[in-house]
């Protein structure tokens, strides 16, 4: 390309390849003050066929045994501020949203993510971290979880629709499959339609149309399916109240073709959904629950499960979530073939190292509908962070020296005291509040934090849901995110016992690479560098609170942001009078350094 370019007379061509982003941004702007024509040439390979053809390679290693190393990237919650910044600069469908005591943070989800580690490269944050996962395997470390002879239960065949009454009665059957790109969408369709076009009664037609749209961005993908007579005339694409049954890996995008079927048809769904990137960055927060409601009003027909969970628990990954619905549809009778075509389609339809997997998953839907009580029991063994922990990650951040009984004493104390004020806000969530005021300046503030949140918890004029909105809001301006804090969060017991649940089970062992980039006001000089810190330069930093002393202007601007809120805050409690819309504003001021100063000093806050 370069040279088909410069014999068209263009002075300047070069090409680059845009892995590097700081790199290829600065020759961007090099050559655009450049007089006269220039091309830059972008070269690297389309990242779906390259990581297509890496899963193929390593699917064929898992078949024998284990990888000896496979890396993974995730975000650290109790660092991320939910400022968006990663989500703006990379677009990446494999961010994606959790939350914590503060809301909503932004995390990577394994199922999407390639690992390219081009959101890490953004650094506008310490929150990113490299696992490398030693002996990977999906499901041979899951000791916890007991499957002897799971697969062998006998589950009783059950019918379905009947083929032969579609084309003696000149009826039609038809069944929507609606999700977004990497749910597993085209694996329903496509199973379907394999078992559809082996079908032997004569008579019947078949038509389908998958209709996959920005599968990979997000976008949403519908396949359209039908069974009928001959002797009638079917369009492709299902009408409006004209399809028998809905499947979608996708609890959101089923909401939004519930149109599609009959008053009498069956919606069968799985209860969560990929988060999309639209509702990322104008940072909205529609929880699972609300769509769950929302749809409920439609009636019984619609029926949602938790196949992704199980599917996650059982055979180590979410994508399997399209045969276990598969699974429940055959079972409930809402299919017109039978096991053994069902069967010969999933083996005829799918990649031959995934069939297996893929026949466990329709098996465990079919035994969802036949006897849930052992997928309900294994849902229940989901492990959960140890409140003690707290604890424990407190003593971890004193010296040997200080009196730890009577910081666990003072601790618990103000914990008792906020606990009494909200009753009906979990503990786990408040002990949150005050294990962090007291991390940062061994609690020198706490008393002031929990005298205001008691004044909020009295104010008869304010809902419960504003009142925790607003105490979350006034927790976060007790403490500032900076390097002595953020060292101790990256090690804290915590965080430790939550990478052996989320990495633990993946392989013999894990480690965790730490991406970050320190950063240190000297007088009017600024440093800032980059750094993966051992354990033991974080365990020293997390001691050196005297930086704030002997460094005066080192996150002067954030206290000051703090400050300026929490007064604010105050004014309104002492007036008996929380304006929400502020409070919404405080919930946007977020993030490090420089995003965090645009977003204040745009809300007015830091003048």
């Amino acid at each position: 390309m370069v040279e088909v370019v410069k014999s068209l007379g263009v002075p300047e061509a070069l090409e680059v390849n845009p892995s590097d982003r700081y790199f290829y941004k600065n020759i961007l702007s090099e050559l655009i003050t450049k007089k006269g024509v220039k091309v830059i040439v972008s070269t690297k390979e389309c990242g779906l066929t390259f990581h297509g053809r890496h899963k193929k390679e390593e699917r064929k290693l898992l078949a024998d045994g284990v990888l000896t190393s496979k890396e993974f990237f995730q975000i650290n919650p109790d660092l991320c501020e939910n400022c968006l910044a990663c989500v703006d600069m990379t677009g990446c469908p494999g961010l994606t949203t959790t939350n914590d005591a503060y809301g909503q943070k932004i995390a990577i989800d394994p199922q999407i993510c390639v690992s390219d580690s081009y959101c890490t490269k953004i650094k506008a944050c310490p929150s990113f971290e490299k696992v490398i996962v030693k002996n990977y395997h999906p499901t041979k470390y899951q000791k916890s979880i007991s499957v002897s002879g799971l697969f062998n239960q006998d589950i009783p065949e059950v019918p379905g629709i009947n083929v032969d009454s579609i084309v003696s009665e000149n009826k039609s059957w038809r069944a929507v499959v609606t999700g977004v790109g990497g749910s597993g969408v085209t694996t329903i369709s496509r199973v379907i339609a394999e078992a559809s076009k082996n079908l032997k009664t004569p008579g019947v037609d078949f038509k389908f149309m998958d209709q996959k749209g920005l599968a990979q961005r997000n976008g949403r993908v519908t396949g359209h399916l039908s069974l009928h007579s001959e002797k009638l005339s079917q369009s492709t694409v299902t009408p409006s109240g004209g399809a028998d049954i809905l499947i979608s890996p996708d609890l959101l995008d089923a909401s939004m073709a519930l149109s599609f079927l009959k008053k009498n048809g069956h919606a069968i769904v799985n209860d969560t959904y990929q988060v999309p990137l639209s509702f990322i960055i104008d940072d909205k927060e529609i929880s699972s629950e609300e769509v769950k409601d929302s749809m409920k009003r439609v009636g019984d027909v619609v029926n949602l499960f938790p196949s992704d969970k199980i599917c996650e628990k059982i055979l180590g990954k979410s994508v399997y979530t399209s045969t276990f619905l598969l699974g429940i549809s055959y079972q409930k009778g809402l299919l017109p073939f039978d096991l053994s075509q069902l069967k010969e389609a999933i083996s005829g339809s799918i990649k031959k190292d995934e069939v297996d997997n893929n026949l466990k998953s329709f098996f465990l839907g079919r035994l969802w509908v036949h006897d849930p009580s052992f997928l309900t029991a294994k849902l229940n063994e989901r492990k959960k962070l140890d409140l003690a922990l707290f604890e424990r990650s407190l003593l971890d951040s004193f010296l040997p020296w200080h009196s730890k009984k009577v910081i666990l004493k003072t601790y618990n104390r103000y914990l008792k005291r906020l606990c009494e004020y909200y009753p009906n806000i979990s503990k786990g969530t408040l002990s949150q509040y005050i294990h962090d005021i007291f991390i940062f300046n061994r609690g020198a503030e706490i008393e002031d934090f929990v005298i205001t949140a008691g004044k909020i918890s009295k104010m008869t004029n304010l809902p419960e849901e504003e009142k925790e909105k607003t105490l979350t809001q006034l927790a976060r301006t007790y403490f500032v995110k900076d390097e002595v804090f953020c060292a101790h969060q990256m090690i804290s017991p915590i965080k430790l016992e939550r990478d052996k649940i989320n990495w633990g089970s993946l392989g013999s062992k894990f480690e965790i690479v730490r991406i970050n980039r320190p950063h240190f006001d000297l007088g009017f000089t600024e440093i800032e560098f980059d750094l993966s810190p051992k354990t033991w330069m974080l365990k020293l930093m997390r001691h050196l609170r005297v930086l704030r002393v002997i460094l005066p202007s080192w996150h002067k601007k954030e206290k000051q942001i703090n400050t300026q809120v929490r007064n604010q805050i105050k004014k309104m409690v002492n007036e008996e009078d929380i304006k929400l819309n502020i409070i919404e504003n405080f919930k946007l001021i977020k993030g490090y350094r420089e995003v965090r100063y645009e977003k204040a000093e745009s809300k007015g806050i830091l003048l």
